[in-house]
């Protein structure tokens, strides 16, 4: 190749390499310019799915530190697992509360426990797999709404296991069958919301409910009762005190008496939703003071023995299991579970789940608080670090405790040996 053919090549080489800058710019330009709606949708829809894609993978990759002094918490076989549990019949109601979260955030609902109700298959299956004595069936829904109810009453009645209902029901639904269950297999309480002694005050909160309805199917109960000659299921009016229904209040005690029912009056949680007008009319009516407690407050009332349950402490006395399996913990967590299935792996091994033993060194004060673990979004533990964490709830696996139990079942013993001696001596005297 001479010399001026090697410069033609050169020279076309320089003129590509030019021109490849400008086509890039060109492109850039094209990109650059203004999208259509539907791309911009397109694209924002897309870094929707990444956002949650990361978020998931975010929940994914968060590790559960269990430390040694941690497994104090952890359940070494299944005669040591709680006696008592709660379990969701139903998470679908036909009422909607103006300040029932289940009714008020879908989304969380749909993320978290979802709406649906517990098999007889799967209600028989951790029945058979442990030792229950007494199971409550009621939390975020209705439980009459299920249409298996029936039989889980019968199968709980045959197994000798004593069925509540004391988180609460609206007993707008009650079919002739599941009435004479409740009484035939002797439920044992339940406790039935109805927050006014009139139509008008009733529909305020209860919002597709029918007080009407309501009291007839607490008629048709306690007929079967005296069919059955039979105190179960004892029936509690339950009471929430409103603005709106203060002055219903010595109206309902005495329908609650002529339905042979006990009655308790309790305060609303909500303090945005009519609040008591005159608290003090209110507490000298019901001993109930109106005003709206805390959760720090109701575990200032719950150690000093005012109160016998506080929230957290279900997740060793009573754990709340969702419809489906999942574990709940307690009734105030409904958007996220601890990751555990007990229909899947059995109570035991969904108890042990690292994030239920973080969850009760956390609420004890024992451990800091750790994204992931459901207690860290629920309200009532946002109440206890919002005091500051000056008071954390008592562990029953605390040393001290322990030590406690073991002191009263000590004196609860030498309490009844002198009785058995003296009987003895006694019978010895006779002989002679």
């Amino acid at each position: 190749m001479d010399e001026r053919e090697e410069q033609e090549t050169q020279s076309e080489q320089e003129e590509v390499e030019e021109q490849e800058p400008e086509q890039e710019e060109e492109q850039e330009q094209e990109e650059e310019e203004p999208q259509t709606e539907d791309s911009e949708e397109e694209n924002e829809e897309e870094s929707e799915e990444e956002e949650e894609e990361e978020e998931e993978e975010e929940e994914e990759e968060v590790e559960i530190p269990i430390k040694r002094a941690y497994k104090a918490e952890m359940y070494k076989s299944k005669e040591e697992l709680p006696k008592m549990i709660r379990i969701e019949a139903s998470t679908i109601c036909q009422l909607h509360c103006p300040s029932c979260y289940m009714r008020q955030d879908p989304e969380g609902v749909a993320k978290g426990c979802g709406n649906g109700m517990l098999s007889f298959e799967n209600f028989k299956k951790i029945v058979d797999d442990n030792n229950f004595v007494e199971i409550e069936l009621s939390n975020h829904g209705e439980i009459f709404l299920n249409p298996e109810l029936v039989k889980m009453i019968e199968y709980a009645y045959q197994k000798n296991i004593r069925l509540t209902a004391e988180n609460g029901v609206n007993f707008n639904k009650l079919t002739d069958e599941q009435a004479e269950a409740l009484v035939k297999y002797k439920f044992g309480r339940i406790i039935i919301s109805i927050d006014g002694a009139s139509p008008e005050t009733y529909k305020k909160y209860r919002v597709h409910g029918d007080f009407n309805t309501v009291i007839n199917n607490i008629k048709k109960v306690n007929a079967l009762k005296e069919k059955y000659h039979s105190e179960d299921p004892i029936l509690r009016w339950k009471f929430i005190l409103f603005g709106y229904n203060e002055h219903e209040v010595e109206k309902a005690r005495q329908m609650a008496e002529e339905l042979n029912m006990e009655i308790e009056f309790v305060t609303n949680w909500d303090p945005d939703f009519s609040p008591c007008k005159d608290l003090e009319q209110v507490k000298r009516l019901t001993g109930v003071e109106g005003e709206t407690h805390t959760p720090y407050s109701r575990l200032k009332q719950f150690r000093k023995g005012e109160i016998c349950w506080y929230y957290c402490n279900f997740l060793w006395e009573a754990p709340q299991i969702n419809w489906d399996g999942q574990i709940l913990g307690c009734c105030s967590l409904y958007k996220e579970n601890f990751g555990g299935n007990v229909f899947e792996e059995g109570l035991l091994n969904a108890l042990n789940n690292p994030k239920m033993l973080y969850a009760k060194n956390m609420i004890t004060g024992k451990a800091p608080a750790l994204k992931g673990i459901p207690c860290t979004t629920c309200y009532v533990y946002e109440d206890l670090v919002r005091n500051g964490g000056k008071l954390w709830v008592p562990s029953p696996n605390s040393k001290w405790n322990k030590f406690k139990a073991f002191i009263n079942k000590f004196l609860k013993k030498n309490e009844e040996e002198p009785e058995e001696e003296y009987q003895e001596e006694e019978s010895q005297e006779e002989e002679n």
